[in-house]
């Protein structure tokens, strides 16, 4: 049984839709939030903000420092939670719903990361070289390995489903806040979920289903900088909402891209090791006990 792109493509229409301008069905959308931030009575906290984001300056930063991510996604995390319970007792948010709230931590959260994109993501020189070094890997990989190659039954190689997935995928680093990012995670996953479901015919499909799929499709997409993306996500989403279903999805991307990072042909079926090692170093891998899978250089 073959799932139709319409049947696949339907679920994630309903989710983006649900997920747009960082909304996700609540009352206070992105604008909205802006909106309330321009309320004389928000001055105080507007101000509080704007410092809060001028501390991220290159001037504050000692000469020939380099950006400590790690803390950076600490300082962002605390900020957005005391800022969040500030809220709460706001003359502002008087009166506003839980949803309302929410809606407006997430918007903080949008707002604050946008602003300091620049200053946060990719920001650290060796998650640049991880970034290039995992792009040309894949790269690699994708020239050789197939479904088979991953245990991945015919049933689920459904092209449309797949280049669906794929496109999904691609689009994590067109986004600036984690939550957008996120919502390409989510839709990709989703897009997996809903063609094996479709697919799996009187077989229920399982984990073991799940994730040499979501493998093959970021090797498909092969998104820019996946390694930053994956670390910019865990770093600035706010912890308290990187739970439940997002949690699960964002787990498994970090296990397929780890996967890829890794594989050597023992992690595949039916390929020989000196088949794989071949085309690796066709792409500019060296591949043994001193290269580590390491790349050449550009060529």
């Amino acid at each position: 049984l073959a799932s139709s792109p319409a049947q696949v493509v339907a679920p994630v229409k309903a989710w983006s839709a649900a997920m747009a301008d960082g909304d996700q069905g609540m009352p206070l959308t992105f604008q909205n939030f802006l909106e309330k931030m321009r309320h004389p009575s928000a001055s105080e906290l507007v101000k509080s903000i704007k410092a809060f984001i001028s501390s991220f300056g290159d001037a504050q930063m000692p000469a020939n420092a380099q950006r400590d991510s790690d803390e950076d996604g600490r300082r962002i995390q605390a900020f957005l939670r005391d800022t969040e319970a500030a809220f709460r007792g706001h003359p502002t948010w008087r009166g506003a719903s839980e949803e309302e709230l929410e809606a407006s931590g997430e918007g903080l959260e949008k707002y604050l990361t946008t602003k300091l994109y620049p200053n946060i993501f990719a920001v650290v020189n060796e998650e640049r070289t991880l970034d290039d070094v995992l792009g040309r890997r894949i790269a690699a990989l994708r020239t050789f390995i197939r479904p088979e190659h991953l245990d991945i039954p015919e049933c689920f190689r459904v092209e449309a489903s797949l280049a669906l997935a794929r496109n999904e995928l691609v689009k994590v680093n067109n986004f600036k806040a984690p939550r957008d990012k996120l919502v390409c995670v989510l839709n990709t996953c989703r897009v997996i979920n809903n063609l094996l479901n479709v697919s799996a015919g009187n077989r229920p499909a399982g984990a073991d289903d799940f994730l040499p799929v979501l493998i093959y499709v970021v090797m498909l997409a092969n998104p820019p900088r996946l390694e930053s993306n994956l670390r910019y996500i865990a770093r600035f989403r706010l912890e308290s909402r990187l739970v439940s279903e997002a949690a699960y999805f964002y787990t498994n991307l970090v296990s397929a891209t780890h996967f890829l990072t890794t594989c050597d042909h023992s992690a595949f079926t039916n390929l020989d090791e000196d088949v794989f090692e071949a085309h690796m170093a066709a792409e500019g891998f060296a591949i043994g006990p001193d290269a580590a899978g390491s790349f050449d250089g550009e060529r």
